[in-house]
């Protein structure tokens, strides 16, 4: 009795899931798609699951990833399919944006979310363009990115957290750095001021230390550095020099002494770590870190004789004392000019 029981049992629910079956993926007379849809991929996964009237997508449709089984997105459709709000998921089932589609295409506003729930992102679009305020967070809900869009190009005003660094503005249009630049610390004094012409760096850059004194003046032309120029601190006054005049600089005593290419030597009270951020080592070299004895690549000529370990450095303009390289500097050295072991 309980086979007999178990049988029609089993036949009962073949015959409803063939009538479901059956009544999915219908067409009317006029070949409009009616009722409940579903689409699978050659080897039977399915793609999406929804409603239809007239031809039209009604209520939520379900699309899936590859397996078929784990919602990728979920989209509400009204207004005969052209307004939909749609939710899409990670494959662990957590929202990671939200937003609308109007007539298929992104509109209003979209939501960005982390693996937590947490709010990262608010972007705007029309008809599918990026367009207005676009902002972006970290986890700790501290604004990151702040760009301004028109026809999906950036244009207008960007903002940038560097968090310790501090933040900085500029200008877009058309997708290309165009106006004022200004780099600010952390603690909201200016660092760097300059301008930005079809995204290159044009005309007059200054650059301030933390205390607002204005400590390079850099020249531009179409993104090519022309001059540029640091300030040296002398106490009671002040002067800036160019930095190719620079031969080579090390402290004595409290002060920084340095060199010029045209033998001008030049006592000053900058502080050699700052000095040397202002600087930057592109065209510099240390010498001997010991002394904190830096040098422009243009004024080192070669190494002399051999003292114990190191070598006599060859500078011009010369100094009127031997200076030696140290351990981290030889092995460099030897490269340049003795192309032998050590």
């Amino acid at each position: 009795m309980k086979r007999i029981v178990s049988l029609a049992l089993v036949l009962v629910l073949c015959g409803f899931i063939s009538l479901v079956a059956f009544s999915q993926n219908k067409v009317d007379e006029n070949g409009r798609k009616q009722g409940l849809w579903s689409k699978t991929d050659k080897s039977g996964k399915k793609i999406y699951e929804g409603s239809f009237k007239d031809d039209y997508e009604i209520g939520v449709f379900n699309y899936y990833f590859e397996d078929g089984k784990t919602i990728k997105a979920k989209t509400e459709y009204s207004d005969k399919g052209r307004f939909a709000n749609t939710k899409l998921f990670n494959k662990e089932g957590i929202v990671i944006s939200d937003g609308f589609y109007r007539e298929r295409k992104k509109d209003s506003v979209w939501t960005l979310f982390d693996e937590k729930g947490n709010q990262i992102g608010q972007e705007r679009y029309s008809k599918g363009i990026k367009t207005g305020e676009a902002n972006y967070w970290d986890r700790d809900k501290v604004l990151v990115e702040t760009i301004n869009y028109k026809n999906d190009l950036k244009n207008g005003l960007y903002y940038r957290n560097t968090y310790s660094k501090g933040y900085f503005y500029l200008t877009f249009k058309d997708d290309k750095k165009n106006g004022p630049y200004e780099d600010f610390y952390y603690f909201q004094k200016l660092k760097i001021k300059g301008t930005y012409k079809e995204d290159k760096k044009e005309g007059q850059w200054k650059y301030f230390d933390s205390i607002g004194n204005c400590v390079k003046i850099q020249k531009w032309q179409k993104d090519i550095l022309t001059s540029e120029k640091v300030r040296i601190d002398l106490g009671r006054e002040e002067k800036y020099i160019e930095t190719k005049d620079i031969a080579y600089f090390y402290p004595t005593g409290k002060r920084l002494k340095l060199v010029l290419f045209n033998s001008e030597e030049i006592s000053c009270i900058n502080n050699i770590e700052e000095f040397l951020d202002v600087l930057g080592l592109e065209n510099f070299i240390q010498l001997n870190g010991k002394m904190k004895f830096y040098s422009s690549l243009k004024a080192l000529r070669g190494i002399g004789e051999k003292v114990g370990e190191e070598y006599e450095i060859i500078l011009q303009p010369k100094m009127n004392s031997k200076i030696l390289s140290d351990k981290d500097s030889r092995k460099a050295l030897e490269m340049f000019f003795k192309k032998q072991d050590f």
